[in-house]
């Protein structure tokens, strides 16, 4: 894509950066001075050769150079650290049922920490974690709810991150501010849209960190609530592994701006955990299900084998009601419910019916009786 340009933080105004890409014949030095700065461009100086290779004859890049972008311009970024392998964390089973909530204010706290976690059979993976798991735990507000939330880095943490809220209405320089390990930040907001919002690390370069493992799942409910039914959350995510140390993956850069080699798809941050541990539901009885879609790459096409959805929700606000559908797309960084009742007994698989991702771990078993 010849004549690629990359945007501009608030930094620096165009005309100045313009004249510094124009003027630099170092390209590394020139990704150590953006790196500093946290603007939304190149930053990682081990794949400066790669974005020299790709330099067109007019002076642009082809969009495969890696991205320094962040949520916060402002802020600064990690560069080109990854998590680092620790010991190892049991298996946990991330329980998909959503417990109801009630309508009133509600303190949230968050705790960026890292850990190593099973992301499928035998696969420990080093990662950056909200409260210690991949995904964070699912958060359920009401519309209107006053949320007074606070976020903590912990001290043992090895680098600074931050938390972006989709479902806030907030400036990010002011609120999404990367911050240090053993600091915390606090805030309030009020959603004022019912939906199935990611909530994510957005410290550039955010693709790395939410790659890692930083995302989650907020649940909006609208004021007059929901009818009853047995409520799953599924956070779809995917993997891209590299070899870290004494047998424990770790995160791939390269792998996940590229946007190849897959190695899992997962709902709920584990590949084929439902499969392994069918989830219980029961015949004759309404089922609804919150997807939220981390990526940070790949679309989900959610459906679920032998049901149709009476009702989707797009972003699972009321308001945006489609009937009758066999799936429903998710892009990263989306959402949706989806509603549906089995009427016999039997094991329904709900699955991304890209099925190479399904393929990938994308799949879990609804055992209904």
């Amino acid at each position: 894509m010849n004549g690629y340009r990359f945007p501009v933080g608030p930094a620096s105004t165009s005309a100045d950066v313009t004249g510094k890409f124009a003027a630099s014949s170092d390209r590394r030095a020139l990704l150590k001075r953006v790196a500093g700065i946290g603007l939304a461009a190149p930053v990682l100086s081990a794949f400066a050769d790669q974005a020299e290779a790709q330099e067109t004859p007019d002076g642009g890049h082809e969009m495969g150079e890696i991205g320094y972008v962040g949520s916060d311009p402002q802020s600064p970024g990690t560069g080109a650290e990854s998590p680092v392998p620790a010991q190892v964390q049991p298996f946990t089973l991330y329980d998909p049922f959503l417990p109801a909530v009630e309508a009133g204010p509600k303190e949230i706290t968050i705790v960026a920490r890292d850990a190593t976690l099973y992301v499928a059979k035998d696969v420990p993976y080093a990662g950056w974690t909200f409260d210690g798991t991949i995904p964070g735990r699912a958060l359920r507000v009401v519309v209107g709810d006053e949320i007074d939330f606070t976020f903590r880095v912990d001290p043992a943490a090895a680098t600074s991150h931050s938390v972006d809220f989709h479902s806030a209405q907030t400036p990010p320089n002011v609120n999404y501010k990367t911050i240090m390990p053993g600091e915390e930040l606090s805030w309030s907001f009020v959603p004022k849209h019912a939906g199935a919002y990611m909530y994510h690390c957005g410290t550039p370069p955010v693709l790395m960190h939410i790659g890692a493992g930083m995302y989650g799942a907020m649940i909006v409910d609208p004021e007059e609530g929901w009818e009853p039914a047995q409520e799953l959350v599924f956070v779809q995510s995917e993997l891209y592994l590299g070899e870290g140390e004494n047998g424990v993956m770790a995160p791939d850069y390269k792998k996940m701006a590229g946007m190849t080699g897959i190695d899992y798809v997962t709902f709920n941050g584990y590949a084929n955990q439902y499969v392994e541990n069918p989830i219980p539901i029961e015949v004759g009885a309404p089922v609804r299900i919150f997807v939220v879609n981390a990526g940070p790459n790949v679309w989900s096409s959610f459906h679920v084998v032998g049901a149709i959805f009476d009702r989707v929700c797009v972003n699972a606000n009321p308001r945006n009601q489609l009937f009758g559908l066999q799936s429903v797309s998710i892009g990263p960084g989306d959402g949706a419910c989806v509603e549906f009742t089995v009427e016999e007994p039997g094991e329904y698989v709900a699955v991304n019916h890209a099925f190479g991702h399904a393929a990938h771990g994308a799949i879990a078993i609804l055992h209904a009786e």
